[in-house]
């Protein structure tokens, strides 16, 4: 008996096993094309703008909506900045011959008595020296040609001094002399004159901020 034959049909080969492997890379190029157009539309950055005057520097800056203006006051002349810078220096040593008087006239003052009569004696006097070095300096100083302001404010710096040197005297005068009285008249005469000084050399510094670099 013979075997008849079985035909077994043969199926067809999948060309690709794997199609779905194609479809991150296509995923990937879409979204890198997106990307580019969507930067191309943004709107470019718009240039810096700045604006200069003469009496002053001012810069506006500008990106986008937003702005920032950054303004520059005008510099002192270099002169002017000196005098001022000098004037500072005798205000500040005012300022230390003052506290030195005040502190030994409340020692002298005190009940009981805290400080002995010579080394009072000898803080007076050196209150006095320190007075009329501290005046004549201001007096011997001069500001920059040019400015009749600051000329007509130290001509009331140099007064000022002049009644501080009087009354640094008068104090030492006032210490050694049979009553307190005179002593103390001299000290508030002292401190006025101070504040004289002071009030002057405010002044100063606003008119030299105002000279701008132009005569006054």
């Amino acid at each position: 008996m013979r075997s008849a034959n079985v035909l077994v049909p043969m199926t067809s080969r999948n060309p690709d096993p794997k199609p779905g492997r194609w479809i991150l890379p296509l995923i990937i190029v879409g979204m890198v094309g997106f990307t580019y157009f969507f930067v191309q539309q943004l709107p470019g950055t718009q240039p810096e703008e700045t604006t200069t005057t003469s009496s002053a520097t001012t810069t506006t800056t500008g990106r986008g909506d937003g702005e920032t203006t950054t303004t520059t006051a005008p510099a002192i002349p270099a002169e002017v900045q000196a005098y001022v810078d000098k004037m500072a220096g005798s205000n500040a040593e005012l300022a230390g011959i003052e506290a030195d008087l005040l502190d030994v006239n409340t020692q002298q003052d005190a009940s009981p008595r805290v400080i002995v009569y010579q080394d009072a004696l000898a803080l007076f006097r050196d209150v006095e020296t320190r007075s009329s070095v501290f005046a004549d300096g201001v007096e011997i100083a001069a500001p920059p040609a040019g400015y009749d302001t600051l000329a007509t404010i130290h001509a009331d710096l140099a007064t000022a001094a002049g009644k501080i040197r009087t009354a640094g005297r008068d104090a030492r005068a006032g210490f050694e002399g049979p009553e307190a009285q005179p002593r103390r008249d001299a000290i508030a005469a002292f401190q006025a004159a101070s504040v004289e000084f002071t009030t002057a050399y405010d002044a100063l510094v606003a008119a030299a901020a105002a000279s701008s670099g132009t005569g006054a």
